[in-house]
């Protein structure tokens, strides 16, 4: 690995770097890059992720992520907003003519890219990332969305989004993102991060974590009636579901007295939404389904 790229596993190479091209990161946009080297590595290795083929890593920033993966022998499509950042790893990349051959960078939003596009021309077996903290939830729900089909995906987010989305009923922080993602994917911790590891340094413990997805769960369900009927259950967390849903509209039907007094027994509506758990949340998505559309 080329000398200034080895110097940004470091505070001070960091810093020296960020002086030299006038740059501010802010912690505000979550812009946090993982220094430790031995961390990620390690990290890399719990995930299994692939030594050969290829993968779209989403924000690269400076590319610390990027050039560890490049030394797996994969190859690294890049998806980066930001363009000072998009001009530095086309700078950074020819350093190393050998990684560089294996290295593409798209210019995109994570949020709007049209990742199924990526994967057919890439090849891609999983999507990566330090994902920002900022944006790090509706990354993972276009991703979920996309239809792009990935082995697995892999990303660093703030520990207490990892606990979120794999918390269980009962727990405060279950609601919309715990049960539309583990309806869609088996989810794995593969590490808790120390902030001392990133630089600039956050306030808070990250978790890298591991989805894979369930091979009989149907994405546009989840979009069109999961998310929804999450949403509105979880809307006013203290009231009584039957309160929660009267009188919303889901994909056109109508949750009215009558449409909750028709539902099988099993849907206990005097409960509240932390109490139900995903089974039942994807059984009442799945029966709002098989009801007519108002005016149907």
């Amino acid at each position: 690995m080329h000398i200034l790229l080895e110097s940004l596993y470091s505070k001070k190479g960091m810093i020296a770097y960020a002086r030299s091209r006038d740059l501010h990161l802010t912690k505000a946009l979550g812009q946090h890059f993982i220094i430790q080297r031995e961390w990620m590595a390690s990290i890399l290795d719990k995930a299994g992720l692939p030594r050969s083929g290829a993968v779209i890593e989403i924000g690269p920033g400076v590319g610390h992520l990027t050039w560890l993966l490049l030394e797996r022998g994969l190859s690294v499509t890049a998806v980066e907003k930001d363009r000072r950042f998009a001009a530095m790893l086309g700078e950074l990349a020819a350093l190393d003519p050998d990684n560089a051959a294996r290295f593409n960078l798209v210019r995109d939003d994570a949020m709007k890219v049209d990742f199924k596009r990526l994967r057919e021309e890439t090849g891609a077996l999983a999507a990566v990332g330090n994902l920002p903290y900022n944006a790090a939830t509706a990354i993972l729900f276009h991703l979920a969305y996309s239809g792009a089909g990935f082995g697995s995906i892999c990303g660093m987010v703030q520990k207490e989004v990892g606990e979120r989305i794999l918390s269980e009923s009962g727990c405060k922080v279950f609601g919309r993102l715990s049960i539309v993602l583990q309806y869609l994917y088996d989810i794995e911790a593969v590490e808790i991060l120390p902030p001392y590891v990133f630089f600039p340094v956050p306030k808070v413990e990250s978790m890298f974590i591991k989805m894979t997805p369930k091979p009989d769960a149907d994405a546009e369900f989840a979009q069109l009636f999961l998310e929804r009927t999450a949403q509105v259950g979880f809307l006013h967390r203290r009231k009584k579901l039957k309160h929660s849903f009267r009188g919303s509209v889901i994909q056109k039907r109508h949750l009215n007295d009558e449409f909750l007094e028709r539902a099988p027994e099993s849907f206990d509506f005097d409960e509240r939404a932390e109490q139900w758990p995903l089974e039942r949340w994807i059984g009442f998505a799945r029966y709002i389904q098989s009801q007519p559309p108002a005016g149907e």
